[in-house]
């Protein structure tokens, strides 16, 4: 046997050895965040599927008020009493530009549902060791967020002008399907509920087995050092949580224990700025932002929200290097 052949049984036999090494700190980690996760995605869905077949959109419409300002701050705080994940509320969003909401105040119940809620509220609090400081930040930038991207696309949107892809046919079948759910009895929707929580849940499941795959192979098996040049960069760490954030598409009622996974390696401004985004603007999101709103439209929110969430985590960072927040 050459030298060479030598050196790559070792390093064979060293990955083999890291390996099997680590497996068992692998498995904890792993299971911790899937079981402190579910209960608050299992609350999440049922809720979102509720709303779904008990709320109609023409009540929320209603609830809101005519006034552009106070429509966009009031559909800020609409996932206090009406809690939907993003999956749900970006159909439901242009559907209620159609009956008329104006542009930013549906883009606000857009952006903010999904986070400014209950739910999200306990599960944050929850994945950092019930800190509520953490969790009331982080609703408190995305509200702050959330008001200047409605407020610049009111100015460059109207319902004019917004040109969403729905057909006049698709209004028509919405109309219908609306007017039946009507007529449905209270143990039909239950079941629907049931139905629709069941579906979410097992769609949802996925995004959460695949972070938290991702983020315990990173924290077992990738050298501190090898990641600590970006994770603790106030610039670099940013970028690659919002990146991470799009790419991984988690639930918003989970996505703050695949985030806590990361505070011991990655700046708490990227931690905020990875809470804040992913919500906003996601893979699985994004996709239906296209069946729903048109390319100007996409393009202007994305350039927003990630601006403004990343200018947020930034700063945040200079902040706390500086010592001016603690």
């Amino acid at each position: 046997m050459n030298d060479y052949d030598s050196l790559a049984n070792v390093s064979f036999y060293n990955l083999f050895s890291i390996f099997f090494s680590n497996i068992e700190n692998f498995r904890m980690i792993f299971l911790g965040i899937v079981i402190e996760a579910l209960p608050f995605i299992l609350i999440g869905v049922f809720v979102s599927a509720l709303i779904n077949n008990f709320v109609s959109e023409d009540f929320i419409r209603r609830l809101l008020p005519k006034n552009k300002l106070a429509g966009i701050v009031s559909a800020c705080f609409v996932g206090i009493l009406f809690p939907i994940c993003e999956c749900g509320i970006v159909p439901i969003t242009g559907r209620l530009i159609k009956k008329g909401l104006p542009v930013p105040t549906a883009i606000a119940l857009m952006l903010a549902a999904p986070v400014i809620n209950p739910v999200v509220a306990f599960s944050t609090a929850s994945a950092f060791n019930g800190s509520w400081i953490i969790a009331g930040l982080r609703l408190s930038l995305a509200f702050i967020i959330t008001i200047l991207i409605s407020l610049v696309i009111g100015r460059l949107f109207s319902n004019k002008h917004i040109a969403t892809r729905a057909t006049h046919s698709d209004t028509v079948d919405t109309i219908v399907e609306k007017d039946s759910e009507e007529k449905i009895s209270i143990a039909s929707k239950l079941s629907n509920t049931l139905v629709d929580s069941c579906n979410e849940f097992f769609d949802m499941g996925k995004y959460l087995l695949t972070g938290a795959l991702l983020s315990t192979f990173v924290q077992t098996f990738v050298p501190y050092n090898s990641i600590s040049s970006i994770g603790q960069d106030p610039l670099s760490s940013v970028i690659a949580m919002m990146a991470f954030a799009f790419g991984l598409s988690v639930c918003s009622t989970s996505d703050a224990f695949i985030a806590s996974s990361f505070a011991s390696t990655f700046t708490f401004g990227s931690i905020l700025s990875f809470m804040v985004l992913g919500p906003m603007l996601d893979m699985k999101n994004m996709i239906m932002f296209f069946k729903v709103f048109s390319t100007r439209l996409i393009v202007t929110l994305v350039v927003l929200a990630v601006f403004f969430c990343g200018v947020t985590g930034i700063v945040m960072n200079y902040l706390l290097l500086g010592g001016i927040i603690l």
